[in-house]
């Protein structure tokens, strides 16, 4: 008789896709803001995940812009109907979780004891808020249901009907985004001042939010994760980003190409007016000049 071994359950551990490990400079700590255990930390530039302390809630894999965490799977739940159901989980819930519920299975209610679960009232509650700034249809809270089972021949095929069903849905920034694509998490704001247009924020943002053409300077803050990557490798820290949701179209800047009087040199510019160009304004003393 042969015996399959089962394979080892992968570790909880992060990715090389985590934007610490692309950038040195990166910010972003999504992950352990929401982690309601502290069994991810930022320590010396890095994000590290202690197993012994996690509790496989899943909140970390909706709030991570990467897709960075492995050996985590997104809790299965169980809903009926148009509402979560029990047995729920001891800890509730994200905001983020429950977005993706809301659109992809048109959940619109927990049923649960609000004596025993109060922190899924609480997420009820933060969810609502999100929901109204979208103009969604906002959650009920429902009383469980019943126990007992009635065996009247009507009451077995409603039943049947409203059977519970388990799932789970997918996980990642990119998806939320992609489901609620007219409005905007974070809105990236260039500063035109300090900008030199060097185009390294466009050629990092992994979800295109920032591109830069031959006329034009364009934002798409629906599309932007808050991977913070634009801000990380922008050499004169021009780029901030403001929180949402709102409704924030698709910013267009006119660019122009001018030639700079001091070093004679073509570059792109936010004005149509000669100036000197991002290197001249640097060197002091006319060193850039192409004659005496």
């Amino acid at each position: 008789m042969r015996f399959l071994l089962a394979q080892p359950q992968e570790a909880p551990a992060i990715g090389v896709s985590c934007t610490h490990h692309l950038l040195h400079r990166s910010s972003c700590q999504a992950c352990v803001d929401v982690c309601p255990v502290q069994a991810l930390t930022f320590v010396e530039g890095k994000v590290t995940l202690a197993p012994e302390h996690c509790l496989h809630c899943g909140d970390c894999l909706f709030a991570c812009p990467s897709e960075a965490i492995h050996g985590i799977t997104a809790p299965s739940r169980h809903y009926r109907e148009d509402a979560l159901v029990a047995p729920l989980s001891l800890q509730p819930a994200s905001t983020a979780e429950l977005l993706i519920w809301h659109r992809l299975y048109h959940i619109r209610a927990v049923a649960c004891d609000v004596d025993a679960h109060p922190g899924w009232a609480l997420a009820v509650a933060r969810l609502n808020l999100v929901l109204q700034r979208y103009q969604e249809p906002v959650w009920r809270l429902l009383p469980p249901a019943a126990t007992g089972v009635n065996v009247a021949r009507r009451a077995l095929f409603q039943a049947r009907e409203a059977s519970v069903h388990y799932a789970s849905v997918p996980t990642g920034k990119r998806r939320l985004r992609q489901l609620y694509p007219q409005f905007s998490e974070m809105i990236p704001l260039v500063d035109r001042q300090r900008c030199h247009l060097c185009g390294a924020c466009t050629r990092v943002c992994p979800e295109s939010a920032l591109r830069l053409t031959e006329d034009f300077f364009e934002i798409e803050s629906a599309r932007c994760t808050d991977c913070k990557n634009c801000q990380a490798v922008c050499p004169s820290q021009a780029i901030t980003l403001e929180a949402g949701p709102r409704s924030e179209p698709l910013s267009q800047q006119a660019l122009f190409t001018v030639r700079c009087p001091n070093c004679q040199r073509a570059f792109v510019s936010w004005e149509s007016e000669n100036g000197l160009c991002p290197l001249c304004r640097q060197h002091q003393h006319g060193m850039r000049r192409t004659c005496c």
